[in-house]
């Protein structure tokens, strides 16, 4: 093991909020950066906002592209591939004495857990929204807690059918393609289309396609130097007031403020 790897959180882009027993930060890794084994002298929340990654561990490789939560405890190893839209995530990171303390009778999980289906993976969207938001600051520590002692007694979600990655794969395939068009090509109507997507991924195809577009604005804003209008409008977004909104929604900051951070971190 890489002593050297050992309780460090990558990528921190600014920290979010601090309690007596924890500390949240927004975290931002580039397109396809890779950690290799590693272990944290913490426990920690992962949050997921914006990419995708793989990561392998103690219980094998799991992919996570969307809504979802990671719980991994102090010691525990694992390594992350980033893919090709980077990874953007909320970490809150524990003090373990403080956390067994918090959780109570709910005893700290020994191995990671991942939470990426259904309604836990729409609480973890919610938590990731309001930690960036303006009460983030003063009460992202206690949200966190109160979500992971729910998930830590959440039933586990059902396999998904094949319906489903046949829809992400033309969804990613085609971004235009308007949801009339996606149940047409499944075979199903639109409003059980809509139901079941977001009962499993935890967002709506409309969420799904305004992330997809904000991933797309970060890396143009992190590889170019474009004016953000243009940027706004190679991304998919009808002006760059929109790509604004969606901005503030997903990451708690505008496109300017990316732009300058990554400026500053160069």
């Amino acid at each position: 093991m890489d002593e050297s790897a050992v309780g460090e959180v990558r990528g921190v882009f600014r920290e979010i909020g601090r309690g007596s027993g924890a500390v949240a930060r927004l975290t931002s890794l580039p397109p396809g950066s890779r950690l290799d084994d590693h272990v944290h002298d913490h426990p920690y929340l992962s949050l997921h906002v914006l990419g995708a990654y793989r990561e392998a561990g103690e219980g094998g490789e799991v992919r996570i592209d969307g809504p979802a939560a990671a719980f991994h405890p102090a010691g525990s190893a694992h390594a992350d591939r980033i893919g090709d839209r980077g990874l953007t995530t909320v970490v809150v990171e524990f003090d373990a004495d403080w956390l067994a303390r918090a959780l109570g009778a709910r005893p700290v999980p020994e191995r990671s857990v991942y939470w990426r289906d259904g309604a836990m993976a729409a609480g973890s969207a919610r938590l990731a929204r309001f930690c960036l938001g303006p009460d983030g600051a003063y009460r992202s520590v206690r949200a966190s807690l109160g979500f992971l002692g729910k998930a830590l007694t959440a039933r586990p979600q059902p396999r998904a059918g094949a319906w489903l990655e046949r829809l992400d794969a033309l969804m990613d395939s085609d971004p235009d393609l308007a949801p009339a068009r996606l149940s047409e090509r499944l075979g199903v109507s639109d409003a059980w289309l809509a139901r079941a997507y977001r009962s499993r991924r935890g967002e709506g195809l409309a969420e799904r396609r305004r992330r997809r577009q904000v991933e797309t604005a970060v890396m143009l804003i992190e590889t170019g130097s474009s004016a953000l209008a243009d940027v706004a409008l190679e991304a998919g977004f009808c002006d760059q007031s929109h790509m604004n909104r969606s901005f503030k929604l997903l990451l708690g900051c505008t496109p300017a403020e990316v732009r300058r951070e990554r400026a500053r971190t160069g």
